[in-house]
């Protein structure tokens, strides 16, 4: 796996650093966040095999969608029935390896899969009326709430969309579909002036 220093980004060909700009209040912000850590993991969800996760990671797995469990180290999003991403947060993910090595007996995989996405943050007042504009599934806030995770389509690419807080929502989208889903954000921001952060 190359080093942070090597790795290159899924949008870092657009230049965008060069358009970044900070202000006190803003409707809406558009942030390329860094290369992002995530390893899939997959199990059939018994009991055993459940608790033996929980030692690894020391937060219970969520089973549906769209709860999420989080630690100070990472978060769990429930993708699939018997499948998990878990996502660093700030520190360093458990080892693949570790992990398949300490599950084996319930042949359960661990991949890490972070170089095939893209993550972008959007951010402020208006984010919630930007994603509306092609997002497949209602984001009021008594639907979609704060620490849930649901996957969906926003405009045509399949993402996995992330509400950080009241007014701030994380996508993981793949890497082929990054250029094309920035530039849909731009365009679904323009009327409100969005401004442009990268990591």
């Amino acid at each position: 796996m190359p080093s942070a220093a090597q790795q290159q980004g899924p949008l870092d060909h657009l230049g965008l650093a060069a358009r970044s700009a900070t202000e006190q209040h803003i409707d809406v912000e558009l942030h390329v966040l860094k290369i992002p850590e995530i390893i899939e993991l997959r199990g059939s969800p018994s009991g055993a095999f459940l608790s033996a996760v929980q030692k690894i990671i020391g937060v219970s797995l969520p089973l549906a969608s769209p709860e999420t469990a989080k630690s100070d180290d990472l978060i769990c999003f429930w993708m699939g029935p018997d499948r998990w991403w878990l996502v660093g947060e700030g520190s360093e993910l458990p080892s693949a390896y570790e992990l398949r090595r300490t599950l084996a007996e319930f042949d359960a995989s661990a991949v890490e899969i972070g170089d095939a996405f893209a993550a972008i943050s959007v951010r402020g007042d208006r984010a919630q009326d930007i994603l509306s504009k092609g997002c497949t599934i209602d984001l009021h806030p008594r639907t979609f709430q704060a620490d849930q995770v649901v996957q969906t389509n926003l405009a045509k690419a399949q993402v996995a969309l992330q509400k950080i807080g009241k007014e701030t929502y994380r996508i993981f989208v793949r890497r082929s579909f990054a250029e094309y889903l920035w530039m849909w954000l731009e365009d679904a921001s323009f009327e409100y002036g969005a401004t442009v952060r990268v990591d």
